[in-house]
């Protein structure tokens, strides 16, 4: 892939048209509120981050694998006057930098951890959680059956969905129960709906190289199976269960 996970989530869901409407069914979901400790596993350059540490006057701390993404992050941050409240670190996140059991929400976007292992995402997510707290993740969902040259187009940029049951499993092999699932959009739209959009903010990404990554095969396909609701992403959410 030529674009960062980090370029290629920004250039599929554009902020304010795609990304924040998730973001805000997300806060819903985990009943977002001041005062709590908050992890956000797969942050990017630190939007996601920024928008609940403003809205909701708690600290969070966004951890991503790029460093170059967690640079323009603390750029933000200090512009933004947040860095008091949000606070970045680059790490991997099938292995957490924090003791167990400290955050009272846990989120983890796999959109910006492509080609990571998700199962092993949720274990560490549930690691650093305090029993009883809350862990959801946004999560790529098969929702019919798809044709194995797609599913094989997408695994080849690091995008690996998985039947709702299969997502659900791993939740609770991580030791998170009463598990609800949510669609990210009530639209289906997950993703930027105008081709000439997408271009344009695959210029401003990463110039020829994010053009060329927009035309290429696999991101037409990803697109198409978003927009035919083969392919969609979900909020899944549950709790932390104590360990015994």
């Amino acid at each position: 892939m030529r674009l960062s996970p980090t370029q290629f989530t920004a250039v599929l869901q554009p902020w304010a048209e795609v990304a924040e409407p998730i973001h805000q069914r997300l806060a819903r979901l985990v009943d977002a509120e001041p005062g709590q400790e908050v992890l956000w596993i797969g942050c990017g350059a630190g939007r996601p981050v920024l928008w609940w540490t403003k809205r909701f006057e708690t600290h969070v701390e966004g951890i991503d694998p790029d460093p170059k993404a967690i640079e323009a992050a603390e750029a933000a941050a200090r512009e933004a006057g947040l860095s008091r409240f949000a606070t970045f670190q680059t790490a991997e996140a099938t292995n957490l930098p924090h003791e167990a059991e400290v955050f009272d929400v846990t989120c983890a976007d796999l959109l910006h951890l492509l080609g990571v292992d998700g199962a092993q995402v949720l274990k560490e997510a549930a690691r650093v959680a305090r029993p009883m707290s809350t862990l959801a993740a946004l999560v790529p969902c098969w929702l019919s059956t798809p044709d194995p040259k797609h599913a094989s187009m997408l695994a080849s940029i690091g995008i690996v969905p998985q039947l709702l049951m299969a997502w659900k499993s791993a939740f609770r092999l991580a030791g998170v129960v009463e598990i609800t699932v949510e669609d990210s959009a009530l639209d289906g739209r997950w993703i930027a709906q105008g081709t000439f959009g997408t271009l344009v903010r695959g210029w401003w990404a990463a110039r020829w190289a994010g053009v060329t990554t927009v035309l290429s095969p696999e991101f037409k396909a990803l697109r198409a199976l978003a927009q035919a609701r083969v392919l969609g992403l979900s909020i899944i959410k549950g709790i932390r269960w104590p360990h015994e």
